[in-house]
């Protein structure tokens, strides 16, 4: 029971009590008097005072009593709003569980996404080629992968989103094995490319582009046809790339 309850409840108790010892008051004159005189004051009074503390009384008990029922609605009143506020809290709740469950995964998508890197070598030693077509080349050897999304199954490199990256490779010869040429192809177009030739020593060549791709783009490097590359356990022939900025 609230503090406005134990108020009225007091006040009620404090107006009866004033009703009864109006009563006793009354009565205690009557016996004081001599006995000629209390027949005709105790007719006096009954006649002139009869109804008179009910009539003081009933009133504030009947206002008192309405206050008590009205305090008691507007307490139960209270009591529903705050049980449907709490209902709408717990939904409000839910929900925010619900978006950060959404924002967390939509996080880390974008963190797999946008973090993009890898680096891999030829697979073995030996030379490749010649051959008489374009040949795809395939770095086996994987130095790293971030993402994912170098394969180096078909040796092709797929744009997660779009973005602009960075790609760069590097091709060797052993000497008295002829020329060495290839390109960086982006899906079917030719990019960049390197050239060497030599009878007596090693060839060396690399190049690098910057690109603007779209998700789904295909970057790999094409050997030509009629050349050759080369590697051994010092891992020359390489290509990597990674992402600079996305767009």
């Amino acid at each position: 029971m609230g503090f406005p309850s134990v108020m009225l409840l007091m006040c009620l108790v404090v107006g009866l009590s004033t009703c009864r010892a109006e009563g006793e008051d009354n009565q205690i004159q009557v016996t004081e008097t001599t006995e000629g005189e209390q027949e005709n004051h105790l007719t006096e009074t009954v006649a002139s005072d009869t109804g008179s503390p009910e009539k003081a009384c009933d009133p504030n008990i009947y206002m008192v009593l309405k206050e008590l029922g009205a305090l008691q609605e507007r307490q139960e009143a209270t009591a529903r709003a705050l049980e449907e506020t709490n209902r709408k809290l717990e939904a409000s709740e839910k929900k925010v569980d619900v978006l950060n469950s959404t924002l967390t995964e939509m996080r880390r998508t974008y963190e797999e996404q946008h973090q993009v890197a890898f680096s891999a070598a030829m697979p073995k030693e030996g030379t490749i080629g010649p051959v008489n077509v374009l040949y795809p080349l395939v770095y086996k050897h994987v130095l790293s992968n971030i993402g994912g999304h170098y394969s180096p199954v078909t040796g092709y490199f797929t744009a997660p989103v779009r973005g602009v990256y960075y790609f760069s490779f590097s091709s060797f010869c052993w000497a008295g094995d002829g020329t060495s040429g290839g390109s960086l192809y982006r899906n079917e177009n030719r990019v960049v490319s390197w050239y060497g030739y030599s009878k007596t020593d090693p060839i060396s060549g690399s190049n690098s582009a910057i690109l603007l791709l779209q998700a789904g783009d295909m970057v790999n490097v094409r050997l030509w046809d009629g050349r050759k590359i080369s590697d051994n356990g010092n891992r020359y022939s390489t290509f990597s790339g990674f992402l600079l900025s996305p767009m």
